[in-house]
């Protein structure tokens, strides 16, 4: 982490506190060759936007213990480092806020010009290392969930070995984690069934499709109200697991 993103990030946020809460989660975002700078700030100012509609922020303060966790961490080659944000509890609309606030200025100190992301697409590698966050973070929740977005199906390492997508899911389901997708459409049409196919795993399980990166912003709002409110007996029906981006089947969004 480059010291002018310690400092800002300073400013904003306290690390989570050991303790309970109802679920953790891993915002994991595609940085990879394939997403250009217009590409990466829409996707996390599609974040940030979501972390502020009121919907999102009330399902993440509706469960038994009335908080949860999350921290961002951006994913491309193995061959890259990854970059993270500090975990942070989610316990009332206002700390929804600040977390916003956060991704904000995680864009602005993250991305190819301090040095990460570019290259191949390494969802296997996104997943593990996002596993070790979940594992490391000194925090017991009833759910434990990682938020892949992207636009790309996985390519080979560029430069080294590193963990493929198959021993992920698989290490992912050992661990109880449940593995969700938003699959951005522009590269790849069938994207969506892929993360079906391939990625997604775990209880309640779930795709939700943006047809373009213009979209982000709708379908990163229904997909985190769904992973913020949503139990197991809540999640989206169906064998295929598959959630458009404008479902509106729970009112939340009329």
């Amino acid at each position: 982490m480059s010291r002018a993103l310690a400092f800002a990030l300073s400013l904003l946020t306290a690390p989570a506190l050991a303790g309970e809460v109802d679920l953790e989660i891993v915002l994991a975002v595609d940085g990879s060759g394939s997403i250009d700078a217009r590409e990466y700030a829409l996707q996390l100012a599609g974040y940030a936007a979501a972390l502020r509609d009121p919907a999102v922020q009330a399902a993440a303060t509706s469960g038994p213990l009335g908080r949860i966790a999350v921290a961002m961490m951006v994913w491309s080659d193995a061959a890259f480092r990854k970059f993270e944000t500090d975990w942070f509890v989610i316990d009332s609309p206002e700390a929804a806020g600040r977390y916003a606030d956060i991704v904000e200025v995680f864009y602005r100190y993250s991305g190819r010009s301090v040095g990460m992301g570019g290259g191949g697409t390494g969802i296997g590698s996104g997943i593990d290392y996002a596993l070790t966050m979940l594992d490391e973070n000194g925090i017991d929740a009833g759910r434990r969930t990682i938020d892949v977005s992207g636009d790309g199906i996985e390519t080979d390492p560029w430069f080294r070995e590193a963990i493929r997508l198959p021993e992920a899911r698989a290490l992912a389901e050992k661990k109880g984690v449940t593995v969700n997708g938003l699959a951005i459409l522009t590269d790849f049409a069938a994207l969506d069934r892929y993360y079906e196919d391939e990625m997604i795993v775990g209880p309640g399980a779930f795709v939700i499709v943006a047809e373009d990166f213009d979209d982000f912003a709708e379908a990163i709002t229904r997909k985190l109200w769904l992973e913020f409110s949503s139990p197991v007996a809540k999640a989206p029906p169906g064998p295929s697991r598959h959630v458009s981006a404008d479902a509106r089947s729970s009112g939340a969004f009329r």
